[in-house]
């Protein structure tokens, strides 16, 4: 049996500072950042008592790896977006799509499928964006659900392999499951997601995509791959294969990012002088991640989460197939509550301590991979990745409210998780 978790004498204000937080994040009142509203609440938890000054030091300290991944990250998009490579990758994008709307949606989606599971979740969202951003400001189509699919599926591909998301490998570590031994399971469950996705995008947005338009004036030429430094793309094929190599061996994906983007910015400085190297790094982004860890603590210290864990396995631990089912939609409301990093570490380490049994533990690892991945397309702040689509449009002058994005997260999250999860149950519980 779980052990009997009691609340501390802090919950209800640990939980009342959590919700108002989630609220001024999703809400945005006054034009609130979600970073100044994460670190308004993480600093009402260390003001309060529920974090001490050190432990929230402590917690910012331990997501290096993850912030330091974030800066390079974003700042190589930033090098790769001033060297004319996204308007290249742009003209070729409307080429291929030749005139047709709603191949074009295909060719996003497919696209950020293979980045994703390839590269990362987050990356597929930062690369692809402004890709698509670049072609449908200039060809005049409606970027929303253009830009849309880029942020859904950078999620639902990110099921896929081990390196698609931080969330697979923490999970499966902690729960004591060979991540490499899910790919079996979660590939094809990957591709059942996506397949799920591009069904609706086309459903959802079936008037808004005609069969054919023209995607550029007849006057108007193609972008040219001739205009990017050939020094520039010989150093992002570098940075690829390394970034590739990194996370195949599973190395620490913060320094190789950062050497990554540091390897770029001294390439293109070797090309032309620049003034403001630090320009399009996602500092609000990172302020986002260290707060909401704070925020977290404030919830475990307080017994929160060990109570939930108990609520969520008390009835079907001896159950795989319920344990999987549970475990999905459990992390993903969690995921849409703290954002799926934070969720997927305070979530698993309550799964491990609940003492499951093997199979129940395999399910559990399938199902808690599931709801923190895909589980996030339901809310804004489910899911870094999404929080770095919405900085990057926003950089762009691009608005997206919240309702237009929770509008088709309420279709798309559910309608993706039973994707997954019926696939999942054919191929993943013990015969």
């Amino acid at each position: 049996m779980i052990a009997n978790s009691q609340f501390t004498p802090a919950a209800p204000l640990a939980a009342a500072i959590f919700l108002a937080t989630i609220g001024l994040v999703i809400a945005r009142p006054w034009r609130l950042t979600e970073a100044t509203a994460a670190l308004l609440g993480a600093s009402a938890m260390v003001l309060m008592g529920l974090v001490s000054p050190s432990g929230a030091a402590s917690d910012v300290a331990g997501h290096w790896n993850v912030l330091l991944f974030f800066v390079g990250l974003t700042g190589a998009a930033a090098v790769a977006e001033r060297s004319g490579l996204f308007d290249a990758l742009a003209g070729t994008s409307a080429r291929l799509s030749r005139g047709n709307p709603r191949r074009l949606l295909v060719a996003v989606v497919a696209a950020g499928a293979l980045v994703a599971a390839v590269l990362s979740n987050d990356a597929a969202a930062l690369v692809l964006t402004p890709v698509v951003y670049v072609l449908v400001a200039r060809f005049g189509l409606s970027p929303l659900p253009y830009v849309l699919a880029c942020t859904f599926v950078a999620d639902a591909a990110s099921i896929a392999l081990p390196v698609s998301n931080p969330v697979n490998v923490i999970v499966s570590d902690r729960l004591g499951v060979s991540a490499a031994g899910l790919v079996p399971v979660m590939l094809p469950a990957a591709a059942a997601s996506v397949v799920a996705l591009l069904g609706c995008l086309l459903v959802i947005y079936r008037r808004e995509l005609p069969a054919r338009a023209p995607l550029v004036p007849p006057s108007t030429s193609w972008a040219s791959w001739t205009g990017v430094p050939r020094r520039l793309l010989a150093a992002s094929g570098v940075a690829v294969g390394a970034f590739a190599v990194a996370s195949a061996a599973n190395l620490p994906l913060g320094p190789t990012m950062a050497a990554v983007w540091l390897l770029l910015l001294g390439v293109e400085w070797t090309i032309r002088r620049f003034d403001r190297p630090l320009d399009g790094v996602g500092w609000s982004l990172l302020v986002f991640v260290a707060a909401m860890g704070i925020l977290v603590d404030g919830l475990s210290s307080a017994g929160i989460t060990a109570w939930l864990a108990q609520v969520v396995l008390g009835q079907v631990r001896d159950s795989p197939a319920l344990v999987m089912v549970v475990t999905a939609f459990a992390a993903a409301v969690g995921a849409n509550l703290v954002n799926n990093l934070p969720a997927a570490f305070v979530f698993a380490d309550a799964v491990h301590s609940a003492g499951l049994s093997e199979a129940s533990a395999h399910a559990a690892a399938i199902g808690t991979i599931i709801g923190a991945d895909l589980g996030p397309n339901l809310t804004p702040v489910g899911s870094v990745a999404t929080l770095l689509w919405f900085v990057l449009l926003r950089q762009r002058g691009l608005e997206v409210s919240t309702w237009s994005y929770i509008r088709v997260g309420l279709i798309v999250t559910p309608v993706t998780i039973l994707a997954a999860l019926g696939v999942a149950l054919l191929l993943g519980l013990p015969r």
